[in-house]
């Protein structure tokens, strides 16, 4: 018996964690989308700094006009943008429709993207846990066609859909830590220690876990305060998140 769409849409997204580059990632995602029914996509992560206007650490995936996100980014809206302030306190996914537009450049923009293959949509919030003050991700879904046709056929898809925005954010924060660990020529053991030191472990108790001695710990962590150029263990980490090394 054959497998369902349904089916072989999942099994593309597992494979999703195996594609080396953007390009294949971005594309395997259209396969997927256009599989699952929709037509358009935009997939967006970045850090909650970024909602006050700080895009460097944006990374996203497009699937959809490329004049759209010429404008939406001409336009600055991603300091606007009614998807991220929903996805900033929900999880869960939302039909386009039913998010509340609260000022004239919301408008605006559900206008324009209505022009550029978004006219039904589908809002896919994704998060590193469940406190959105981590990594987040929005994917958003869309449809040529009225809400009343489109939305049902996205919404009827919306839990394969999820399991797409989870795995395309998993994928941009494996890739963003294997580059910042280059870049400061962190070793995974290091890394540990970073994410301990975050959950507010001092040494002695790293030293326990880790079935280390006390100074050794020590040694370690001045090391990565030196690979990562500050003073303090707390400079540290707070970076480590900034450049996506910390979940």
């Amino acid at each position: 018996m054959a497998n369902s769409p349904a089916r072989d849409a999942m099994d593309l997204i597992d494979e999703l964690s195996q594609c080396a580059t953007e390009a294949d990632t971005n594309n395997l995602t259209r396969e997927i989308v256009e599989l699952l029914g929709a037509q358009s996509f935009v997939y967006t992560t970045l850090l909650p700094p970024d909602f006050h206007g700080e895009d460097g650490d944006l990374r996203f995936f497009i699937g959809c006009k490329p004049d759209l996100c010429s404008i939406y980014h001409k336009r600055m809206w991603i300091m606007n943008d009614p998807f991220f302030d929903y996805a900033r306190t929900n999880s869960n996914p939302i039909i386009g429709s039913k998010i509340r537009l609260q000022t004239s450049g919301q408008v605006e923009m559900m206008r324009v993207s209505a022009e550029h293959g978004f006219r039904s949509g589908l809002v896919v919030p994704t998060h590193t846990s469940m406190n959105a003050s981590m990594r987040m991700g929005l994917l958003y879904i869309g449809l040529d066609l009225p809400e009343e046709i489109g939305e049902p056929i996205l919404w009827g898809q919306r839990v394969k859909f999820g399991a797409l925005g989870m795995e395309l954010l998993l994928w941009w924060s494996n890739r963003m830590r294997q580059q910042a660990m280059r870049k400061y020529s962190l070793i995974d053991d290091e890394v540990d220690m970073l994410q301990l030191s975050k959950k507010g472990m001092v040494a002695t108790e790293i030293a326990a876990l880790l079935d280390l001695k006390t100074t050794a710990v020590y040694r370690k962590l001045n090391t990565i305060k030196e690979k990562l150029d500050v003073d303090k263990l707390e400079q540290a980490v707070k970076l480590a998140e900034s450049v996506g090394l910390l979940g």
